[in-house]
C-alpha cells in the first residue's frame, strides 16, 4: 500500500485533480505498484484500473433558503457589516430620493390645484430645509394647513364684515354730525 502513493499522485497531475479523486482497483495493487512512470499510469487509466471519481454536485437547496432569510432582512447584523454604515446606504443618495418624492408630489398637488402657489412654495422650501422626513408627514402638514388657511380665511372674512360694519357706522356718525352743524348754523 506504501508503493501507491506516487502512483496516486502521478495520476490525479494526468487528471487534473486532486489525489483524493483518484480511485485504485483494490484487485489490481500490486500491478500498479510496480509501474513508475507517467506513461504506465496514463495506460492503467485507459485500462479502468485507476478511476477518476466524478464531482460531488452539491444541492442548491441551502443557497436557496440562504436568499429567502436574506430577502426577509436576516443576516444583516453587525458582524456581518464590512463598510461604513455611510458606505452600505449613502445618506446622499436617501436624501435625493426623499427630495425626488416630496417634490413630486408637490408638483402632483399643484397641478391637480389641492395646494395653491403660495403653499407650494412655502412648502418646497420647507421639503429644502429637511421639515418632512418622509411623504406622509408631508400630506399630513397639507391637510393641516389647508384646514388653517380655511380657518383663516373665515376669520378674516369676519373680520373685514366688522371692519366696514364700523367703518359704516363711523360715516354714519359723521354724516348725523354735520346734519346737526348744518342746522345749528342754519339756526344762527
Amino acid at each position: 500500500m506504501a508503493g501507491i502513493n506516487l502512483q496516486r499522485r502521478l495520476a490525479a497531475s494526468i487528471t487534473k485533480c486532486g489525489r483524493r479523486k483518484i480511485l485504485i482497483d483494490p484487485n489490481e495493487i500490486n500491478e500498479i505498484a510496480l509501474t513508475d512512470s507517467r506513461a504506465n499510469v496514463r495506460k492503467l487509466l485507459k485500462e479502468g484500473c485507476i478511476i477518476k471519481k466524478n464531482p460531488k454536485n452539491y444541492s442548491k437547496n441551502s443557497i436557496r433558503q440562504r436568499k429567502e432569510s436574506d430577502k426577509k432582512g436576516r443576516h444583516g447584523g453587525i458582524g456581518k457589516r464590512k463598510g461604513t454604515k455611510n458606505a452600505r446606504s449613502p445618506s446622499k443618495k436617501m436624501w435625493v430620493t426623499r427630495q425626488r418624492v416630496l417634490r413630486n408630489y408637490l408638483k402632483k398637488s399643484r397641478s391637480n390645484l389641492k395646494i395653491d402657489n403660495h403653499l407650494y412654495r412655502e412648502l418646497y422650501l420647507k421639503c429644502k430645509g429637511n421639515e418632512f422626513k418622509n411623504k406622509r408627514t408631508l400630506v399630513e402638514y397639507i391637510h393641516k394647513a389647508k384646514t388653517e388657511n380655511s380657518r383663516k380665511s373665515i376669520l378674516y372674512e369676519k373680520f373685514e364684515k366688522k371692519r366696514k360694519k364700523k367703518i359704516f357706522n363711523k360715516e354714519k356718525k359723521i354724516q348725523s354730525f354735520n346734519k346737526k352743524m348744518i342746522q345749528i348754523c342754519a339756526t344762527i
